[in-house]
């Protein structure tokens, strides 16, 4: 390439890097001041901004850099970008536990995932040297760069997504500082705590504080980048839930359209930029995402990554897309996306065989298969990839053989199996009570339709047969969401890695049916511009079809069901709204941020965990017994919650607790009926909520709701 065209080229990178990162910053800082003008939340908001530049800077910056280094350029290295950024920090957060380096922010750069960052880069640089066997150059590597317009469309479509999420969010999480009152959270928010105490962030052991020294394997990633974020837990968690449905997820998914529209005609790359932008627009109308949110941090952080990643392999597996040593290039960089989406949950796995797998299947079995008819050097490379793989699957599958026993084995109450099939048309809520908001997504199902019954009409050619594999993947997810749904019929297991949950299969669907829309949108652009009429005016100019198909969908799904976001996520936040009991009221969460003042920097709290005393560690940073809502897998912690009523009559109880240095007791007499508005319901050691007072002092106490009180204890029994 000469000089001047790589200066050109260089000079068309940059402003489409700048607006398309500099958009989703500067939105996020205004909308997270948004609430400073009311409308009910607090002005801790005002603290967002750096959190969100912090977070969406360094998931995009490390990832982008290494795309940059390897070739890769555009929308998708910016899309892609938080999925190869995750994969490095899942690799370096594993690392670091057994060299001995803490996990903060003094030690990223100097650590292993600093090593990691500039090795992958490296490596790129001196892949990109490499000189091409004659005749293996081929095409250039990616779709054609969008024009002014194609970029405009793009920023506008990722802006509305953006506005049309952050803003319900923001405002109905209340405060920048609203600890999210779901039962998962809990856990994550006592995890990231633990993280940000100990320094420890492996997937093989970090959650050993809340398992009493044990070390087991859990998913680190979203603690692991978490605990990095300035400010306390709770605001760098709420800021991450912004970020992250409203940036990361759009941008991803602007990543996977991009690379599916692919490289078409000089006259349809004029108008890919507006089909890209309603996609990408398009993405922010689902719900499903949003609602893992709220409670599934990790797989929801997953599945935020899954279509960046998705946009590598297709980018990879695309059919004569690429050469073979470019193909390679593109397949490292898809590696490193899988690895990321994998670390921040292992159902990741399982996501990517239901949608990747089609796409894989279709784009390398030509090359595969002619390689092995050559024979030598190409059969045995292919012998020992297989061999590799196989061992590399089985080594990872026996190392967290226990949670993929748990997984397979979870058993779940049979679900409604129309409201599922209702779901798949609606994009609705599968989790909770929410409003049904008629009909929903029901025009992406038809876009996503008129594509899947173009692609299988015998239509030949390399855009019909990508809808085709985007089809069966599509279809293997809604059938898997199907089964899950069903009565306790033997292929119910298929649905094990996602604990037979529909909530969590149903995002596959979206993720789908927004590929097949965008596709649907450019083949009525296709099929109409001959025409006249409405019709043709319509798709002679590609950027009224999408104004007009935004215009339906918001009057269709009222808004983009910008009240349904609000319900959902007024559901763990607000203490007069949350679906399955409140564990913290206003007051109370007044009383747990005074709690260090009140008790003293030694103590150590018990309590029952489901009616706010596990927030004590999250929240101000008080030790708890218990700081998650889960059965203790110590059998002597089991034992003291189950006999705490016998305080002051069972000497047991009082030797465990001396032992420990517990100091002090939590108690909410709010009744945990479970409903909204009401008490959370325990999940273990209801007699925790028993102990007798005449061995208790009180501390302080604050109106927990409905005319209870929750109240600290000093325990004067064991003295």
């Amino acid at each position: 390439m000469s000089g001047s065209r790589r200066a050109h080229r260089a000079a068309r990178i940059g402003p489409t890097a700048i607006r398309v990162v500099v958009l989703p910053l500067v939105g996020i800082a205004l909308l997270a001041l948004m609430p400073l003008l009311g409308g009910g939340a607090g002005a801790s908001w005002a603290a967002a901004p750096p959190i969100a530049v912090a977070a969406l800077g360094g998931l995009i910056i490390p990832g982008w850099s290494i795309s940059q280094a390897w070739g890769l350029r555009g929308v998708t290295a910016l899309g892609a970008a938080p999925a190869i950024t995750a994969g490095i920090l899942a690799v370096g957060s594993t690392l670091a536990q057994p060299l001995g380096i803490p996990w903060d922010r003094a030690h990223l750069l100097i650590g292993p995932v600093g090593w990691l960052w500039a090795a992958c880069a490296a490596a790129g640089l001196l892949a990109r040297r490499a000189p091409l066997a004659p005749g293996t150059a081929g095409p250039p590597f990616g779709p054609a760069s969008l024009d002014a317009q194609g970029r405009a469309a793009l920023c506008a479509g990722l802006g509305l997504a953006a506005l049309m999420t952050a803003v319900p969010v923001i405002r109905s999480t209340g405060a920048l500082d609203s600890p999210m009152q779901a039962s998962d959270s809990i856990y994550h928010l006592s995890a990231t705590a633990f993280v940000r105490l100990t320094g420890d962030a492996s997937p093989f052991g970090g959650t050993w504080p809340l398992y009493d020294g044990q070390r087991i394997y859990y998913p680190m990633l979203w603690h692991a980048i978490a605990a990095l974020l300035p400010g306390g837990v709770i605001e760098g968690s709420n800021t991450l839930v912004v970020v992250l449905s409203s940036a990361i997820w759009p941008l991803s998914m602007a990543a996977l359209l991009r690379e599916t529209l692919g490289r078409t005609g000089p006259e349809e790359d004029r108008g890919a930029g507006a089909l890209l932008g309603l996609g990408t627009a398009l993405s922010g109308s689902v719900v499903s995402v949003l609602l893992l949110l709220t409670s599934v941090w990790p797989y929801a952080l997953s599945l935020c990554l899954l279509p960046g990643c998705l946009a590598l392999v297709t980018r990879a597996c695309g059919s004569g897309a690429v050469g073979g040593r470019r193909r390679a290039r593109a397949l490292v960089l898809a590696g490193l996306g899988a690895v990321g989406v994998v670390g921040a949950h292992g159902a990741g796995a399982f996501n990517l065989a239901v949608l990747a797998g089609p796409l894989a299947v279709g784009g390398l079995w030509g090359p595969v298969t002619a390689a092995w008819r050559r024979g030598g050097r190409g059969r045995s490379t292919l012998i020992g990839a297989v061999a590799a793989s196989g061992v590399l699957v089985v080594g990872a599958g026996w190392r967290v053989r226990s949670s993929l026993t748990d997984v397979f084995s979870y058993q779940r109450p049979p679900s409604n199996l129309a409201e599922t099939v209702y779901a798949l048309a609606a994009d609705h809520p599968l989790l909770a009570r929410f409003s049904p908001y008629i009909p929903g997504n029901a025009l992406v199902l038809a876009l996503a339709l008129i594509a899947v019954v173009g692609a299988w009409r015998g239509v030949r050619g390399s855009e019909a047969r990508q809808a085709r594999l985007w089809s069966i993947g599509t279809g293997a997810a809604a059938l898997i969401l199907l089964l899950a749904a069903g009565p306790q019929w033997p292929l119910r297991v298929l649905a094990g890695p996602w604990y037979t949950q529909r909530a969590r299969i149903i995002v596959l669907v979206t993720i789908g049916l927004l590929v097949l829309a965008t596709l649907g949108a450019r083949g009525l652009v296709r099929a109409w511009r001959p025409l006249t009429g409405w019709r043709g005016r319509l798709a002679s100019v590609p950027q009224r079809m999408a104004l007009a198909v935004l215009a339906i969908s918001l009057v269709l799904a009222p808004a983009w069901r910008w009240g349904l976001k609000a319900e959902i996520m007024e559901a763990v936040h607000d203490p007069e709204r949350i679906s399955y009991g409140t564990m913290l009221s206003d007051a109370e969460l007044a009383m747990i941020r005074r709690a260090p003042q009140e008790l003293g920097a030694d103590a150590l709290v018990i309590g029952n965990p489901s009616n706010g005393s596990a927030y004590l560690w999250s929240v101000a940073g008080v030790r708890t017994v218990y700081p998650t809502r889960l059965l203790p897998i110590s059998p002597e912690l089991e034992w003291l919650g189950e006999h705490l009523d016998q305080l002051g009559s069972d000497p047991e109880v009082c030797r465990i607790l001396n032992e420990r240095g517990v100091t002090h007791y939590y108690s909410d007499d709010a009744h945990p009926d479970g409903a909204t508005g009401g008490g959370r319901q325990p999940l273990w050691g209801w007699r925790m909520d028993q102990v007798p007072h005449e061995y208790l002092e009180e501390v302080d106490s604050a109106p927990s709701g409905a005319g209870s009180t929750a109240t600290l204890w000093r325990i004067t029994a064991c003295g």
